[in-house]
């Protein structure tokens, strides 16, 4: 009896470390390029730099939940003799898959929504909101038990609104991130 009961709780403590290290919080910086697509505003600069941060679960060793936020870029565009920038964020919930393969490194694809704001200040100031499509895709390599690597694509659709125009974004990124 007292041999089952000291198998039972070693098999107990055993999963439940394991389900710990499987399970975490994590928080990550992202620094990279965007391309804006779908916008016609005369000769518009299409690239610019991109920036985030962003809050995860990782719920198990395959999937996690993240909350994000990505400066998308300031794009630059000229037109009858009007000069603008075209400015834009994102606030993203998204589900993870993540596939572990040798050696600490990990592929991930991501979807889920993404709710924007754009801006525009030429000719005249507006601004717009919407909702839309978040895909993502990307490489994650394990430096140590807490710190990650990770290089990413991110595609934000349907960006801005009716008084700004309507674009989709591309962000490929470099990023570090660590597990608490």
């Amino acid at each position: 009896m007292f041999r089952k009961l000291i198998v039972t709780a070693a098999l107990t403590l055993g999963s439940t470390m394991v389900r710990a290290q499987e399970t975490a919080w994590y928080g990550g910086l992202d620094l990279g390029g965007s391309h804006l697509s779908g916008l016609d505003l005369g000769s518009l600069d299409r690239n610019d730099t991109a920036f985030g941060f962003d809050l995860g679960y990782r719920v198990n060793r395959n999937f996690a939940l993240e909350g994000a936020y990505t400066n998308l870029g300031k794009f630059r565009y000229s037109a009858s003799a009007i000069d603008g920038d075209y400015r834009a964020t994102a606030l993203s919930l998204a589900a993870v898959g993540i596939m572990p393969l040798q050696a600490n490194w990990s592929l991930y694809g991501k979807a889920g929504l993404a709710h924007s704001e754009a801006k525009i200040n030429a000719p005249a100031d507006a601004s717009d909101s919407g909702n839309g499509v978040l895909l993502g895709a990307g490489v994650m390599y394990d430096i140590n038990r807490n710190v990650y690597a990770k290089a990413g694509w991110d595609r934000y659709a349907n960006v801005g609104g009716d008084a700004t125009g309507k674009a989709d974004i591309d962000v490929y990124t470099l990023g570090v991130g660590y597990r608490f």
